[in-house]
């Protein structure tokens, strides 16, 4: 592969694309309801995030350092619900009252000996001292009454009453965090795997659909991929990305709000980080973007090269080149290395970056909020609840730049993929497809047929024949001459650019392709078998009994090596029948199209690299399975099409002889130096038929 293939395999896109997002998002119409869901349950997920800091703000300064708070005084009839009688008065603090009160105020004070004092007549946001056995403030002398410990009790009880409450809350708003979260994870991951799963199966479909020029076209590997990681990458975007990014940005703009809410001073100073936030994301961004890229591009040239040298390990052995295939991994692995350590590089940059702005912002929220705290203008809840806060702030920050990468790999794939997508295939069904007889009788003719792969340099020129039902016809030339190519229309799977190919008198366009390949049986070179075991790689899926599947392999030979294997038929198949010699996947490829009973049978090239031994067991194969059925062969060895009904010579795209095997040869034509060439040790049928 070229370096421009892998630049173009992995070409990086823009990390946000509107169009490639709004059809993305098509895909979600089915999962709405879930993705709602998951979105609701976000909402509530984040408000409890939001919350603990809010809780140890009125902890603290409600009830931790309640006893400090300012307190009015009622008398017993008077007092509000909740309100702590001691020495005849009702007290209530202030943050408890919802009146305006405009009377003496009180709070409890320790002393330097450990004594606590109920001390009158204090000044809200002022603090008394001790001064020679007395509490003053502002010079003139306070009255205060030890509080023994009974009383102080008596004091507290609203804080521990108010701390176990408030930590049942805590623990509440957790428990039900936890489970929220739960669901709203499981939820969101099942939407995504349900929409990754509806995309891979599209995607898988429309590749079946394909022609084979676009196979022809477009490497395997890149197929797999698509429908593997590409679409796997998607699935990072919708479980991630398009959900989750709801929750950063309710999250960032949850804080924010509360922040000002609580202390407009300390909201400011927290918010003054935000410029810098910006540029150093937006420089992160950048150079992950050129980072990413680098990776992507090495690791392309690595798996591609893996690919090829371990496909190819026989010949890298064979040809002693060891030595140099690790040198070439060395330098794609190096390079890859590197490329990894300067992304690894700028993220380890990147996340110290936004810890140094958060615990800058925190000194600078300690430094001024700790003197406002001091001056009693701040609670020192309220400066705890902003630290809390200042770092939820920085994380969705950090969450959405971690984010960019799976958008920027989301958006390459999915380009990748709609382009694949998009790709209209060449042979097409028609919107009504006639329907094909119960029972084909294996007609077939070409008329004037003209086709070129690449739609311009013909390989079929004007080709017209007729195979009458039941005959077998061959097709010989030198390579290239376009006889594979004319086995390959007859089941369409290319199109003509001119003239027609009909089967049983209907021209093959006008079928449906399923109904038209059902009735044609192939046979290749290279058999393919599939993982799995003997008896399902001639069954195919589709439903044959086990019988059958026995009596034809019995017909074509096949059953002599099957039943001396460990497993008979139900022995596994390695990928590619790799465990089985070229010959027996000849025999079980026979033993396929006699149990799927087709009316017309292909022969490409089925006995061209296969031992004179199993060629004459082949042989006796075709002959039993050709037997009423309509047989096309391809064929480099003559003495295989001998007894074919007719012989079709092709020579550059046209068939320039046609006739019986002795009838070709009296021409002493181009067939005849085919024959010649492959036997000209035989001199006697070659002499004979000469003479004549």
């Amino acid at each position: 592969m070229s370096v421009q293939d892998f630049r173009e395999e992995n070409a990086i896109g823009k990390a946000y694309d509107g169009r490639l997002v709004r059809r993305l998002l098509r895909y979600t119409r089915p999962y709405w309801a879930a993705i709602v869901v998951s979105a609701l349950l976000i909402g509530f997920v984040t408000s409890a995030d939001l919350a603990p800091p809010y809780l140890s703000a009125i902890a603290i300064d409600n009830y931790i350092g309640g006893l400090s708070a300012p307190m009015a005084a009622f008398s017993p009839q008077a007092a509000p619900q909740g309100a702590v009688l001691y020495d005849g008065r009702a007290y209530v603090r202030l943050t408890s009252l919802h009146q305006a009160y405009h009377g003496t105020l009180y709070n409890i004070d320790k002393a330097p000996n450990g004594t606590e004092y109920l001390v009158q007549g204090i000044v809200q946001g002022k603090t008394p001292t001790w001064s020679h056995g007395h509490w003053t403030l502002g010079g003139r002398t306070l009255s205060a009454t030890p509080l023994s410990s009974a009383a102080l009790g008596r004091f507290r009880q609203q804080d521990v009453h108010g701390l176990l409450m408030l930590g049942l809350i805590y623990a509440l708003v957790v428990i039900v965090a936890f489970a929220a979260n739960y669901l709203q994870t499981y939820i969101l991951q099942w939407a995504g795997q349900m929409i990754v799963f509806d995309i891979r199966k599209q995607l898988f479909s429309h590749i079946e659909g394909m022609h084979l020029q676009y196979f022809d076209r477009n490497p395997i590997g890149r197929l797999v991929t698509r429908c593997t990681n590409d679409t796997e990458a998607l699935n990072e975007v919708y479980t991630s990305v398009i959900v989750n990014i709801f929750k950063d940005l309710f999250l960032l703009v949850g804080a924010m709000v509360i922040m000002w809410e609580m202390n407009h001073f300390l909201a400011l100073i927290g918010y003054a980080i935000i410029p810098l936030l910006i540029v150093a994301t937006i420089i992160y961004t950048n150079y992950a973007r050129d980072a990413y890229r680098t990776v992507r591009i090495y690791l392309a040239r690595l798996n591609a090269f893996l690919s090829e040298n371990f496909s190819g390990m026989r010949v890298v052995q064979a040809m002693r080149q060891e030595l140099r295939q690790r040198r070439r991994f060395d330098e794609d692995n190096t390079g890859y290395l590197r490329a990894g350590i300067r992304e690894l590089t700028i993220f380890a940059v990147f996340r110290p970056t936004m810890n140094f702005f958060y615990n800058l912002t925190a000194a600078a929220l300690i430094w001024w909020g700790g003197g406002t705290v001091l001056e009693h203008i701040v609670a020192f809840g309220v400066l705890y609840a902003f630290i809390g806060y200042a770092q939820q702030f920085y994380q969705p920050i950090n969450d959405m730049a971690d984010k960019y990468q799976i958008m920027q790999s989301a958006m390459a794939a999915s380009e990748r993929i709609f382009q694949v997508l998009d790709t209209k295939a060449e042979v097409l069904d028609p919107v009504l497809p006639l329907p094909m007889p119960e029972r084909v009788r294996g007609e077939i003719r070409f008329e004037h047929v003209f086709f070129a792969y690449d739609g311009e340099n013909d390989v079929l020129k004007d080709v017209d024949f007729t195979v009458q039902p039941g005959q077998s016809v061959a097709f010989v030339g030198a390579t290239g001459a376009g006889k594979s190519s004319i086995v390959n229309l007859i089941g369409r799977f290319y199109d003509v650019q001119r003239g027609r190919i009909t089967v049983d008198g209907q021209d093959v366009t006008t079928l449906s392709q399923q109904e038209l390949r059902r009735a044609i049986g192939v046979v290749q070179q290279d058999v393919f078998l599939f993982a799995g075991n003997v008896r399902d790689n001639i069954r195919l899926g589709d439903p044959i009994s086990d019988e059958a599947v026995e009596e034809a392999a019995r017909h074509v030979h096949a059953a002599r090596f099957i039943e001396r294997l460990p497993g008979q038929y139900d022995e596994p198949v390695q990928e590619r029948g790799s465990t089985f010699s070229a010959g027996q996947r000849q025999l079980v490829a026979f033993a396929r199209v006699l149990a799927h009973d087709p009316a017309i049978l292909v022969l490409d090239e089925a006995t061209a690299s296969i031992d004179t031994e199993t060629e004459a067991l082949i042989q006796q194969a075709l002959d039993r399975v050709s037997q009423g059925r309509t047989t096309l062969i391809v064929a480099h060895r003559l003495s295989t099409i001998r007894n074919c009904d007719q012989i079709f010579v092709m020579s550059h795209g046209r068939i320039v002889e046609r006739g019986t095997h002795e009838e070709l040869l009296r021409r002493h034509g181009l067939y005849w130096d085919l024959y010649r060439l492959q036997y000209r040790e035989a001199e006697e049928p070659l002499g004979e038929v000469g003479t004549n």
